[in-house]
């Protein structure tokens, strides 16, 4: 009688899908893709500069809002957070005109959505978000988590899949722009 031999099976290579392959983390994110698709369905717009075409100060590099040009607006599924608004006063302190805003806007977006609309998110871009579907805000990118090599943002310390990215209200010199050239906010 003749004994099979055992076959070595190499736990590390096979991982009895205990850990995170490129299969399971492709299929984590095309889940994750399909659920805020078409359950939660947060869009935002997405306003980015053209540096060749604005215009801006020869010392400072800065540029007014009337001298920035945009590309065409791309929409991206996202995962929204939107903080708690907050009242600013023109004028001096207390005794100036009271304006009320919505706090800023946080919001997540997957790398692999970014890569097909073939686009980034960088600081000074403008996002268009409409929460209510009554009024359309605007906001400013300030931070754009470019560096997203940070275990918060893989899925088991595998590889990373999403960013986050924060905005704040934009003034309405900028918002006019958008709307065709009409005033206010």
């Amino acid at each position: 009688m003749k004994r099979k031999k055992k076959e070595f099976v190499d736990l590390e290579q096979k991982r009895y899908g205990l850990f995170m392959n490129e299969r399971s983390f492709d299929l984590e994110i095309m889940y994750g893709r399909k659920y805020l698709e078409n359950d939660v369905h947060f869009v935002i717009k997405l306003h980015r500069i053209n540096l060749i075409k604005t215009k801006s100060h020869k010392l400072y590099g800065q540029s007014k809002p009337a001298d920035k040009s945009f590309f065409p607006p791309v929409d991206i599924n996202v995962m929204v957070n939107v903080d708690d608004g907050d009242q600013s006063f023109y004028g001096d302190g207390q005794g100036g005109i009271a304006r009320d805003d919505s706090g800023n806007l946080r919001f997540g977006v997957y790398l692999s959505e970014l890569k097909e609309k073939n686009t980034e998110i960088n600081r000074g871009d403008i996002v268009e978000f409409n929460m209510s579907g009554e009024k359309n805000r605007f906001y400013e990118v300030e931070y754009a988590n470019n560096v997203t090599d940070t275990t918060d943002k893989t899925i088991a310390g595998f590889k990373p899949y999403w960013r986050q990215v924060i905005a704040v209200p934009v003034r309405s010199d900028v918002v006019q722009f958008f709307r065709g050239g009409e005033k206010g906010d």
